[in-house]
């Protein structure tokens, strides 16, 4: 039985899918829901924000950017639970996606945390990485990956 359950949105498609899956459990089970939106900063490693400099204020400007597309993924989360009748609480990160998830995994005592898989190949986890197998690899709990639809990689 599942208690605490931590999904990880990022506004996408299968995040979507993700988030359905974690409410119907929520709803199945009695469980609170924790939703967390990771800023993956790691894919912008020159964001060094000198203010001396004059790039840091297209960064800023990146970086408000991404940090608005978060809030407004994490008010529609907040939509789809109300509207499920399911607890919600939102929290919002800013550094590698699966680190972060995990970290707050931990923090929380999630029972189980669900991810969504864009469904990459080998090649493509080679060469961009996974967050979801970066989860299931280091998680302490029970992970559900929602899948997508697999590519030709």
């Amino acid at each position: 039985m599942f208690r605490s359950i931590l999904v990880a949105v990022d506004g996408s498609e299968i995040g979507h899918r993700a988030l359905g899956e974690a409410l119907a459990v929520c709803s199945a089970m009695g469980a609170s829901m924790h939703a967390v939106h990771v800023v993956q900063t790691a894919t912008y490693p020159s964001l060094t924000l000198n203010e001396l400099e004059p790039p840091a204020i297209a960064q800023q400007a990146l970086l408000d950017a991404l940090d608005r597309e978060g809030d407004e993924i994490l008010a529609d989360v907040g939509e789809k639970a109300a509207a499920a009748g399911v607890a919600l609480t939102i929290y919002k990160r800013w550094g590698h996606p699966g680190a972060e998830i995990t970290a707050l995994a931990r923090e929380l005592g999630a029972d189980l945390t669900v991810v969504g898989s864009h469904g990459k190949g080998r090649l493509g986890r080679f060469f961009l990485g996974s967050t979801s197998s970066y989860v299931v690899d280091h998680a302490a709990s029970t992970v559900m990956v929602v899948r997508g639809e697999p590519d030709a990689s």
